[in-house]
């Protein structure tokens, strides 16, 4: 595909359109009308604004000279209602909601309404207009790239101050970015979780981008920001930024249309760090969350007010220590970690919300660390304990694994032998094991990977399926699809690769990337990426991709390499079950787009076929042009070198020599006496 370099590539002006001019504020939003002010004479208007000033000034503060009593020209009688302004707008709401329908006698109850609603409603016509809907503006499909015809992959690249878009695509041996710029984004870029936008950072704030014309869909205003965090499901964006009052600094923005949700504060302390994610979003996107002191404050997603407890009170969920918490990847359920205090054991509790009924609760005894990693389909959480001795010399690991699907979430535990340390666990995903690497006290350096599968969603038993003993890996990548797993060295700069198929229980690949510092699978499982980031390491920057089994099909390499991101896809249509069936045939569908590809690599090859004839064409073409002018030259050649006929093959004497040298004969007799000769040349 084409190279696609933007007209509108945007430059360091660009970025005053984050901020319009300042404007004077001639709005009259801080005053009010307040009609059945009781009609008084002249001589006694005096009193009455001596009474409501003294009414209206226990509210909030009224400006010098702000209570005006209008009054008859001809009689100086008051004419029965009032203007106050006060010193803001706030101060002015509040006066509508505590004076209206205030009774000031028998007689007399104000009615209170805000200055500008007088414009408001003085503009509305005697006569009915017929509404005349705006003009439709369609809008590129943001999901566009869904439905490309080779269900081929986008991923992004920035290196230097290049940005680049691309579609992965191995078939074809040399490619073009879809879409570049310079200087796209003044940091690094990020993806939505489901793809839709890519967000890029800016001194006054962040753009979205996306659609298949890559245009700035959206502009959020926020100074100096620095982290970013989309919710879930899209609908919200999280900011932050250092340069801004930490009273304010966390902002909620809602992605549809900017508008600002609520702000937080940031940092507690000058200049300490932003512990990130700052919120921790719900699945489905209805609740946000944040941890406090001593409680963890849940937020409903729609109002940004803390959600009702059983006497219907806004307030956090108080729980003593509370240090940690998770939430379920599919439903409204959170994980607590409370650890130990004074004579108290640690408690890793569930939670449902918004009833916060607490589902289930394990007491835990001399904890030195704890991790909470949630299954990515919800059935299951893997509590990781890091325990310490009774003298607190040595730690040992073990885990602690809760069953969401089964009756009374019933928790069984896997013990390691003493002085076993678990360094990394990961999930399978869509499927029912796990991995871990592990180590012994004894021999740190040993680093041994196992396999293990929680039986089945329901009543399930946990059984060892596999140990695979003195591997070179650091970390655990599995597959998106499940399956196979990445194993990789990323401390120091050996950077080994394996790929495991689990199901066959046997090694599908292996290589080397040195000084690899990142691994991106591929939203479908079939590529994933190694690089190495400039963030990192300052040399060997680039990128290798390989397949799900290991082969390579490109390297790059870049100057000054900061990021590879996959593109997410939006979560599958399909259900569970239709998955499953899919699966169990999938060698009847694949013959379909094994036949595809077929036709591709035909294509490809023709294509390189007719390349490599029409330059086989042009260089018979300019041999023939060659040999015409030198045949055309033959009688300038033959003046030259004195009527001699240098182009006849007879005019010259091959003389052929050959040369043969002993290098070295040794003679030795053997045990039956034959001779033997040993020579070389």
């Amino acid at each position: 595909m084409p190279r696609h370099d933007s007209d509108d590539e945007p430059d360091p002006d660009e970025e005053d359109d984050f901020e319009e001019e300042p404007q004077m504020d001639r709005s009259m939003r801080h005053a009010i009308i307040v009609d059945n002010v009781p009609a008084v004479p002249k001589e006694k208007t005096e009193k009455l604004k001596g009474v409501l000033n003294k009414f209206f000034g226990q509210i909030g503060k009224i400006i010098e000279g702000g209570l005006e009593l209008p009054t008859n020209p001809e009689t100086g009688a008051s004419l029965g209602y009032a203007f106050i302004e006060f010193e803001s707008e706030a101060v002015a709401n509040l006066a509508i909601q505590k004076a209206n329908g205030y009774k000031l006698d028998k007689a007399h109850t104000f009615q209170v309404n805000s200055f500008e609603d007088y414009d408001k409603y003085m503009a509305v016509p005697d006569e009915e207009q017929e509404f005349e809907p705006p003009p439709f503006e369609s809008r590129e499909n943001l999901l566009q790239w869904l439905e490309d015809g080779h269900a081929r992959d986008q991923f992004v690249v920035r290196y230097n101050e290049e940005t680049e878009i691309w579609w992965n695509d191995p078939a074809k041996p040399t490619q073009e970015p879809l879409h570049s710029r310079k200087h796209w984004s003044d940091s690094y870029v990020s993806w939505s979780p489901r793809g839709t936008y890519m967000a890029t950072f800016h001194r006054l704030g962040i753009k979205l981008w996306g659609g298949p014309s890559w245009k700035c869909l959206l502009k959020i205003n926020h100074g100096g920001v620095q982290l970013i965090d989309f919710s879930p499901c899209e609908n919200y964006i999280v900011t932050w930024s250092p340069e801004t009052d930490q009273e304010s600094a966390l902002i909620i923005h809602n992605v549809k249309t900017g508008e600002k949700c609520r702000s937080f504060q940031g940092t507690t302390e000058p200049g300490a760090e932003m512990p990130w994610p700052a919120f921790l979003w719900s699945f489905d996107d209805q609740y946000f969350a944040r941890l406090g002191d001593d409680c963890i404050y849940v937020y409903e997603s729609a109002t940004c007010k803390l959600i009702r407890d059983k006497d219907n009170k806004r307030t956090g969920i108080k729980r003593d220590g509370v240090r940690q918490f998770s939430w379920s990847p599919s439903d409204h359920i959170v994980s607590l970690w409370i650890p130990e205090h004074t004579n108290n054991p640690a408690k890793v509790v569930l939670l449902e919300l918004p009833s916060r009924e607490e589902l289930r609760q394990k007491n835990l005894f001399n904890v030195a660390d704890l991790r909470m990693l949630w299954h990515d389909q919800g059935h299951f959480l893997c509590v990781k304990v890091d325990k310490h001795s009774k003298s607190k010399k040595t730690l040992n690991s073990c885990f602690e694994l809760f069953r969401l699907r089964d009756k009374g979430v019933p928790i069984e535990v896997t013990e390691f032998t003493k002085d076993t340390t678990v360094h990394a666990f990961a999930w399978e995903p869509k499927g029912l094991r796990y991995a871990i690497i592990k180590s012994e006290a004894s021999n740190t350096a040993r680093m041994d990977v196992s396999f293990y599968s929680m039986g089945s969603k329901y009543n399930g038993r946990i059984s060892l399926i596999k140990t695979l003993e003195k591997k070179q890996a650091s970390g655990l990548w599995w597959s998106p699809v499940g399956s196979i797993i990445l194993l990789a060295n990323l401390k120091g700069t050996a950077g080994q690769l394996e790929w495991i198929d689990v199901n066959q229980q046997q090694t599908i690949g292996e290589a080397e990337h040195f000084m690899c510092s990142n691994i991106e699978w591929d939203p479908t499982g079939r590529f994933v990426a190694s690089s190495v980031s400039h963030w990192k390491h300052q040399m060997e920057n680039g990128y290798h991709m390989w397949t799900s089994h290991g082969r390579e099909l490109r390297h790059e390499k870049k100057e000054k390499f900061y990021q590879l991101l996959w593109r997410p896809r939006p979560p599958s249509l399909l259900t569970e079950a239709k998955e499953k069936e899919i699966n169990k045939n999938l060698r009847l569908y694949s013959k379909r787009y094994e036949e595809e590809d077929a036709k591709v690599k035909l294509a490809l090859d023709a294509g390189l076929l007719k390349e490599r004839q029409h330059q086989s064409a042009l260089f018979e073409k300019e041999l023939e042009a060659r040999r015409k002018e030198y045949n055309a030259l033959r009688t300038q050649r033959i003046e030259l070198r004195g009527g001699v006929e240098s182009d006849a093959e007879s005019a010259y004497t091959v003389i052929e020599e050959e040369e043969r040298e002993n290098i070295e004969i040794t003679e030795e007799v053997i045990d039956d006496g034959e001779e033997i000769e040993i020579g070389g040349d």
